[in-house]
């Protein structure tokens, strides 16, 4: 991982993850907390990346049929998708942005969470070396899971020392960064353990939760995104996510810290929620100004008969009006003659 994006990223979140840590004094409720608080960060960007998927949803049954028709002529076919594009002020590239920035920060949270002592206590690269040779941590472990377990090892050293760091620790991290004791026991789980998948424990739990909410979360997703005609290209696509998302989770929930199990299944609860919100009130919202636009169209079709109904009966009426005259005319024209003989 890049240093700027450490410092720019990680490290903001990792303060962020402090404080909530501080305040809630739990670090399985701190990383739920923080989850969440990065969800609603990011909310304007996905509502505005949530807007832009509906347009391009609401527009599949015209490109279908624009496929069909120009199938053997790609460069007819792009001109009158940009045209349709244009018609409708869709941009197929206007989400791409609002997607991209909640990947990177989710990509920083997760390293903040996997690193705690480096992002969230400020301790630099050689004292977290002393600090993992002290406790017996391997240093190569570091930028993986390392951290988390030189922070739990040093919670036992802290609580067998009578709850006061040992001078063997604070001789290391004095004014290196903030010492402070992570607590990663939560609802009975050590959070700093590593779930093994050949020896069976509670903390299995953490894994398969998050292979099951990572399942809900891509079959939410994917019914979200599908149209009323049921053929909506980005729902297509999400089919072999909705398969290899579930089983990715499970698997690294096997190999990864609890902690980083519990960021998971929460953000996957979380993005259930999201999904189901937004997308109902944003759908609602569009469906509704569809149907105003379709009444308003029908409208003007209306008064277009109407008017062309009233402009032929007025010509009808001048029709007959010319006839009659015309009639009259004649028939005093014949009274005339008869009455000259």
């Amino acid at each position: 991982m890049g240093e700027i994006f450490g410092l720019v990223i990680v490290r903001p979140l990792g303060l962020i993850l402090l404080g909530i840590f501080k305040l809630v004094g739990n670090y399985g409720l701190a990383v739920i907390l923080f989850a969440l608080l990065v969800k609603l960060l990011c909310m304007p960007l996905t509502i505005k990346s949530k807007k832009s998927m509906l347009k391009m949803s609401a527009l599949n049954a015209e490109l279908q049929q624009l496929q069909k028709k120009y199938a053997n002529n790609r460069v007819k076919l792009n001109e009158e998708m940009t045209k349709l594009y244009e018609k409708h002020g869709v941009s197929p590239t206007s989400g791409c942005l609002p997607q991209f920035i909640p990947l990177i920060i989710m990509m920083g949270l997760y390293y903040a969470v996997q690193q705690p002592l480096k992002f969230m206590l400020g301790f630099g690269d050689e004292t977290l070396t002393k600090l993992a040779n002290l406790v017996g941590v391997d240093p190569n472990t570091l930028n993986y899971t390392g951290q988390i377990q030189i922070a739990d090892k040093l919670g036992q050293m802290y609580a067998e020392n009578g709850n006061v760091w040992p001078d063997a620790v604070t001789a290391i991290t004095n004014g290196n960064g903030e010492l402070l004791n992570i607590d990663f026991t939560f609802f009975g789980l050590n959070l700093a353990e590593t779930p093994s998948i050949s020896h069976p424990s509670l903390i299995w739990i953490i894994p398969i939760l998050s292979g099951l909410t990572a399942f809900l979360s891509s079959y939410i997703m994917q019914k979200m995104q599908q149209t009323k005609n049921g053929n909506n290209a980005a729902a297509n696509q999400m089919r072999m996510l909705y398969i290899i998302t579930p089983l990715m989770s499970l698997y690294f929930g096997f190999i990864l810290p609890g902690s980083i199990g519990i960021y998971w299944i929460f953000n996957n609860v979380f993005t259930c929620v999201q999904e189901i919100v937004l997308t109902k009130l944003l759908r609602g919202k569009q469906e509704r100004k569809e149907a105003e636009e379709t009444a308003r169209i029908e409208a003007d079709k209306e008064a277009k008969r109407a008017a062309h109904k009233a402009a032929q009966i007025e010509q009808a009426e001048k029709a007959r009006a010319a006839a009659a005259a015309s009639e009259a005319g004649k028939a005093k024209a014949a009274k005339k003659k008869k009455g000259a003989k």
